[in-house]
């Protein structure tokens, strides 16, 4: 669970403090255009100590908005937009025989329509619940994807892993616990199949090394057949076409 606030900057316009369950420590993200700044639900807010951060760190807070709108890309739904996965592709169609409301899946050879009424889609809450049914959709007919992906992928590694587990993270697409329990985002489905491998070799080397080391590096890097930091690169200038 989360909540969050706003606070003013002379430089930044209104900057989001979200606490979140899952943050281990204080971050900075850039989203549309705006900075957010994630801090663990467990620690008390200090407004004064955040705005010593957004002080200290305000020439790469610069460079993090500047990075991040030449990545953004608009995921908003509307009719004619297509989503383009290694299954098929995803067209959104406005169909005003569909309820107000509804969104109905249909089969085509290729992939999959999503048919929804037109006097719908420029409501906010249609549209993060039209992105959720999406999601979970893919859920429904493409998790096995991922679980056999991971099962194929860890025929390489020696530590077992228990578990394959599907979770539903835009920012966090994957983890491992020390007892072999691997989790890999549905928003893995979205990628490419090599930035797929490598969002599940990093998990797999967490099962050798449960850090981010030197050594847990020189795994990954072997299992991902020496191009860890150019997938790395390119993952995180990839433009997710949906948000939760």
């Amino acid at each position: 669970m989360s909540e969050s606030y706003k606070i003013s900057d002379k430089d930044f316009g209104e900057i989001t403090i979200r606490s979140s369950s899952r943050a281990r420590r204080v971050s900075f993200r850039a989203e549309n255009g705006a900075i957010t700044i994630v801090w663990p639900t467990h620690w008390a807010i200090d407004n004064a100590y955040i705005l010593k951060l957004i002080d200290s760190n305000r020439e790469a807070l610069h460079r993090l908005l500047k990075r991040s709108s030449k990545t953004h890309v608009d995921t908003t739904l509307y009719d004619g937009k297509v989503i383009k996965i290694e299954e098929g592709e995803l067209r959104l169609c406005a169909d005003n025989t569909i309820g107000r409301g509804r969104v109905v899946v249909r089969h085509f050879d290729g992939g999959l329509y999503f048919l929804f009424n037109a006097d719908d889609i420029s409501s906010a809450s249609f549209q993060r619940g039209f992105s959720r049914f999406i999601l979970h959709t893919i859920i429904r007919l493409y998790a096995s994807t991922l679980r056999n992906l991971v099962e194929t992928c860890a025929q390489r590694c020696k530590p077992k892993v228990r578990e394959v587990r599907i979770g539903r993270g835009r920012r966090v697409l994957g983890s491992c616990t020390r007892s072999g329990i691997i989790t890999i985002s549905a928003f893995v489905l979205f990628l490419p199949q090599h930035l797929r491998h490598y969002i599940v070799y990093h998990e797999l080397a967490h099962l050798y090394h449960h850090d981010h080391s030197t050594h847990f590096h020189k795994v990954c890097d072997m299992l991902c057949d020496g191009r860890e930091k150019e997938w790395n690169k390119e993952l995180k200038q990839f433009a997710f076409p949906i948000d939760l």
